[in-house]
């Protein structure tokens, strides 16, 4: 009798257990979709605006990285679309990376959404200045804003080179010089927010160096300045990870010329590196 009952037993825990599952499965099954819940989603400038589905009531949306679970802002009953700011250049700072998300809570449960953005500083010349800084743009050929950490010119044709951010040696995490650029023309700062180191997706910003890659520390001679082409490495490095290299031409044409009395000189000649393209 007792074995009876305990196969009873048994048997009717195995029901329940087999019960138990099944709402597991369809309580998992009841959850909406993201696309249940999400309409649309945009970079806008620095911002990331979200859109929910008209018909959703969405209790609170927030932005969050799911490789750290850090939540970096929450937006309490969302009415219409919501913007997330992604990029702070004064910091400098960016959220965009392969593992934003937002994560919308809903009546019906919560529902996650991952944000892939991807950016590409592009750069096709450089322009020797005669102070010998250079001048390019950078097109952003991702689909997210880029925010510019630092762009550096190397080489062994050029007189005074930056370090190689793509080198093995390459610290990223405790080097810190700043930008090492600044926007022109239509892209010049007009506060301390920096906002000219963002370059939204598919737009070209043109920048000059602060630094003189192209003047001779200590002074040069002049078969350094007879135009002879030369290359140089030009690499974006983006806030948000990584960076893009590219070999350019340049010519150094003219006299030598010292820089307001300094030992530094230039080659004081007109810039050919469009001829040279």
């Amino acid at each position: 009798m007792k074995r009876r009952a305990l196969l009873r037993h048994l048997a009717v825990g195995g029901t329940l257990a087999a019960a138990g599952c099944l709402e597991s499965v369809s309580l998992a099954a009841d959850r909406p979709e993201a696309s249940d819940v999400f309409e649309s989603y945009r970079f806008e400038e620095s911002d990331l605006v979200v859109r929910f589905r008209d018909d959703v009531d969405v209790r609170s949306a927030a932005l969050y990285d799911s490789s750290t679970d850090e939540e970096h802002e929450t937006v309490d009953r969302p009415r219409g679309p919501v913007r997330f700011p992604v990029v702070f250049p004064d910091r400098p700072e960016t959220y965009v990376s392969g593992t934003l998300h937002v994560r919308a809570e809903t009546a019906d449960g919560q529902v996650d959404r991952r944000i892939p953005g991807t950016v590409h500083g592009h750069v096709d010349g450089v322009e020797v200045r005669p102070d010998g800084r250079a001048r390019f743009a950078v097109e952003n050929q991702g689909d997210a804003p880029l925010l510019v950490r630092f762009v550096a010119i190397h080489g062994e044709d050029v007189p005074n080179p930056t370090v190689d951010p793509q080198a093995d040696s390459f610290d990223r995490s405790s080097f810190d010089p700043g930008p090492g650029v600044v926007g022109v023309g239509r892209n010049r700062p007009l506060s301390p927010s920096r906002t000219d180191l963002v370059v939204p997706s598919g737009e070209t910003a043109p920048f000059e160096t602060t630094y003189a890659p192209f003047a001779f520390p200590g002074g040069t001679e002049a078969a350094a300045c007879e135009g002879a082409e030369r290359t140089a490495e030009v690499a974006v490095v983006h806030a948000s990870g990584g960076s893009a290299a590219y070999t350019l031409p340049f010519r150094l044409a003219g006299d030598p010329t010292r820089l307001d009395g300094r030992t530094a000189a230039v080659c004081d000649g007109p810039d050919d590196t469009e001829d040279a393209r």
